[in-house]
This record gives C-alpha cells, sequence and structure tokens, in this order.
C-alpha cells in the first residue's frame, strides 16, 4: 500500500503520512499533468491550499486529470482533499462531483458523526475549538463533522466503488485516521 500526496514540492505532509502509515509518494503538478504518468495507491491526499495559487500551483494539474480523478474513485481510490484556501468559486471543478466551498478561517466547535471510520481525523485533537478554513455548502455526500454554523467541514461523498472526502479542517490528519485511509487496496491512478 501506498499514499500519494499531490504538492508542488515535497513537503512535511508526506513524512506524516510514511510515519503514521505507509509510503508515500510526491507527486508535482508536472508529473500530474504529464500523459503517461501513473501510479497504483491505497489513498490520494490533496492538502489544504491547493486552489490558492500563492501556495501552489495545483489546480491546473488537477483539472488536466479530472477524467483520471473520477476513473481512479469509479474503480474504489479513496481521496482525500483538503480546502482551497480560496474563494475562487471554481476551485472544485475538476471533481466528479458539485462542491461549492466558502473560504473563511475560523474556529469551531464540531459535531461528529462517530459511527465513521472516517471521523478518526479529528483522534487527538480538540473539537470544541477546532481550526477550519471554511465550510461546503453544496455537496453531493453525508457531512461528517459540522460546525456550529450547521455546515459540513468534512463530507463523505461516494463515487462509483470509491470514497472522496472533503476536509476544510486546519489540521494534518490522525495518525489513526492515516492508518484506516491507507489500508484499502491500491487502484491504479
Amino acid at each position: 500500500m501506498t499514499v500519494a500526496v499531490f504538492w508542488d514540492s515535497k513537503m512535511t505532509f508526506h513524512r506524516l503520512v510514511e510515519d503514521a502509515a505507509c509510503p508515500c509518494d510526491a507527486v508535482t503538478p508536472l508529473l500530474l499533468s504529464a500523459p503517461f504518468y501513473r501510479g497504483k495507491y491505497s489513498g490520494i491526499i490533496i492538502p489544504t491550499g491547493f486552489g490558492n495559487m500563492s501556495y501552489s500551483k495545483l489546480v491546473p494539474a488537477l483539472r488536466a486529470c479530472s477524467g483520471r480523478i473520477k476513473d481512479y474513485l469509479e474503480a474504489g481510490g479513496r481521496l482525500l482533499v483538503y480546502g482551497a484556501a480560496d474563494a475562487s468559486p471554481n476551485r472544485y471543478d475538476w471533481l466528479p462531483v458539485d462542491v461549492h466551498y466558502h473560504y473563511e478561517f475560523a474556529e469551531h466547535h464540531l459535531d461528529i458523526d462517530a459511527s465513521s471510520p472516517w471521523s478518526s481525523i479529528f483522534d487527538g485533537y480538540d473539537t470544541t475549538n477546532f481550526a477550519a478554513d471554511g465550510w461546503f455548502e453544496k455537496y453531493d455526500g453525508k457531512p461528517l463533522a459540522i460546525a456550529e454554523n450547521g455546515f459540513p467541514v468534512l463530507v463523505e461523498c461516494p463515487v462509483g466503488k470509491g470514497t472522496l472526502l472533503l476536509a476544510s479542517t486546519h489540521e494534518y490528519p490522525s495518525d489513526a485516521f492515516l492508518k484506516v485511509f491507507s489500508k484499502g487496496e491500491p487502484v491504479a491512478f
């Protein structure tokens, strides 16, 4: 099992995955948008700030491979996409589901669906005062963590046989979550 983190360069997030769960591939925008690129992953993570051009140049590459993202999810892949950290309305237009994200950093008291294995993303954190860079106003899925304003900061969206997780949480995922997230069967990307 291997998890990929899509970002402009290798960073701390890659090390976090490696220390907590499994090997982690660093996939840059140039590699991601190359038509010959292929990988096989039990999960893919796109960190916070991917949609803000001051932090990352990932969005054009994600748009270029949107068909492969859809195929990956439909075949049973797992994709965790964090907040775009940008107020532009089209930062999630490369996903196979309709997503509307509101960018606004705040600390929230969260109501969490503890029955979901994905709720382990919050393990070890104070969820009565949890940092998020926004929330989701429109999504095709089930809210797993809702802020006191009534909007979710974690959503599970089924896509084919796969799972798309949308998270506007502004903290790293817990080790427990990374262990669960990485245990799936590798799927070709």
